[in-house]
C-alpha cells in the first residue's frame, strides 16, 4: 500500500518528496526532507470482509499530511496560503488516487460522496511545517478470489 501511495504523490503537480514513518520518524527524517512533504503514518487498522463470491474486499484507512516548510516566529493567519496549498494538493491526491492504474484496471475505489476529514496542522515536527492533515479511507479494487 505505502508503494501505491507514494507513486500517486509523485504525480502531484506540487512536486512533494514522499516520507513514511512514526510521528518520532517523521520527525527525525523531516530534518533532512526537501518540501513541499507528504508525510504518510502507518496504516489504521485494515477492514478484511468477506464476500459472497468468495473474494475478500480490503479497506484501508490512512492519514497523510501535505506539508510546506515554514518560518519560525510566523504567525498562523501569515501560513494560510500553505494551508491553502495543502489542502489543494490533498484534494488533487484524492482525485488521482481514485483514477489510479496498476494493471488492467483502477486499483482504489473511492465511492462518491464519501468524506475524507482534512485538518490543518501547524508547527507539529521539530522543522517548522504547516499544511493539512487528510484521514481517507480507500477500498483496494483488485482482490484475490480462492
Amino acid at each position: 500500500m505505502r508503494n501505491q501511495i507514494e507513486a500517486i504523490t509523485q504525480t502531484l503537480s506540487a512536486n512533494p518528496s514522499f516520507l513514511y514513518g512514526t510521528e518520532k520518524e517523521l520527525n527525525t527524517l523531516a530534518d533532512d526532507a526537501a518540501f513541499p512533504c507528504v508525510f504518510m503514518y502507518p496504516m489504521q487498522p485494515i477492514v478484511v470482509s468477506p464476500q459472497v463470491n468468495g473474494s475478500v474486499d480490503n479497506v484501508f484507512t490512512l492519514y497523510l499530511e501535505f506539508l510546506y516548510k515554514t518560518e519560525f516566529g510566523q504567525f498562523t493567519a501569515e501560513n494560510e496560503t500553505y494551508v491553502q496549498q495543502a489542502l489543494h494538493m490533498a484534494n488533487e491526491f484524492i482525485v488521482k488516487a481514485a483514477k489510479y492504474r496498476d494493471g488492467d484496471g483502477r486499483y482504489f475505489r473511492i465511492k462518491a460522496g464519501e468524506k475524507a476529514k482534512c485538518l490543518p496542522v501547524y508547527n507539529k515536527f521539530d522543522v517548522n511545517t504547516t499544511g493539512v492533515g487528510l484521514t481517507i479511507t480507500l477500498n483496494t479494487m483488485y482482490y484475490d478470489v480462492y
